[in-house]
């Protein structure tokens, strides 16, 4: 069956409740992953289940190799769950697509190609990137993540934070329903982090994609998030799914802001 049993995916909502016509649900349902190490199975995900309304924020949060990017790594269709079944849209993931853009940790751009080159990856491999829709959807991305004086350059050429913003734009170039980061801001500087976490929040909230994020840092996900979903150690389970209903921009002196960072906090007993 290639639909969700049961019936149709959830009705389509952007940020701040909006109806947005371009889907963008995701449900999880009894996903059991393993891994073989030294030919015994390594159990990751344990009857794990998942659901994001369209056009939601959600980032998992949970100790360092517990499963979370094996999780995002299957709703994206990269891998298949031993057991349990990812749907996008109420459709089953059987493999990657279009609409379910990722932006790893690092920015895999392709060294021997411009910024602009890039940015349009999708469109020419999908072979419409001689259409004026597409080429000019390729300048407004770069000029969506600031690189317009940059469009020349060679990743080499390009700070952390600025091969990330086209990393963002090489993924949302092709308008994905579903955005999936996976520790996208990981490996940058503290002022560089911050600014990106305020490009992310301007590019769903003008895109109103779906994201789904996969961050170690519990403010970063409070800064960004609708939910934040808890995992246990390895094998995960999801512990806890806590709604973030602060209003936008979120402050991190915020009464509320601390209290959820305390409680999080504490389901990682920390």
């Amino acid at each position: 069956m290639n639909t969700i049993p049961g019936g149709a995916a959830p009705e389509s909502t952007g940020p701040g409740g909006a109806a947005t016509a371009g889907g963008g649900a995701v449900d999880a349902l009894n996903v059991v992953q393993a891994f073989v190490s030294h030919r015994r199975p390594l159990p990751v995900l344990d009857d794990v289940s998942l659901s994001v309304t369209p056009g939601r924020f959600v980032s998992l949060v949970g100790p360092s190799g517990c499963g979370k990017s094996t999780l995002l790594r299957l709703i994206a269709g990269l891998d298949r769950p031993i057991r349990g079944e990812i749907f996008a849209d109420g459709y089953r993931v059987d493999g990657p697509d279009p609409s379910r853009g990722v932006v790893f940790q690092d920015p895999t751009l392709l060294p021997w190609l411009t910024v602009e080159q890039n940015i349009g990856l999708g469109p020419q491999v999908r072979g419409v990137a001689d259409r004026p829709d597409e080429r000019e959807r390729v300048d407004e991305m770069i000029e969506m993540v600031d690189l317009g004086g940059f469009r020349r350059a060679y990743p080499s050429e390009l700070s952390g934070g600025m091969a990330q913003r086209a990393s963002l734009a090489r993924a949302l170039v092709n308008r994905p329903r579903i955005l999936l980061l996976d520790e996208p801001l990981g490996k940058l500087d503290a002022l560089t982090r911050s600014t990106l976490q305020h490009d992310i929040a301007r590019l769903w909230e003008a895109r109103g994609f779906t994201g789904i994020m996969v961050t170690h840092d519990v403010e970063e996900a409070l800064l960004l998030s609708d939910r934040v979903v808890v995992f246990s150690p390895r094998p995960a389970r999801v512990i806890a799914d806590l709604p973030v209903a602060l209003e936008r921009p979120r402050a991190r002196d915020d009464p509320g802001f601390r209290a959820l960072r305390r409680t999080i906090l504490g389901l990682l007993g920390q």
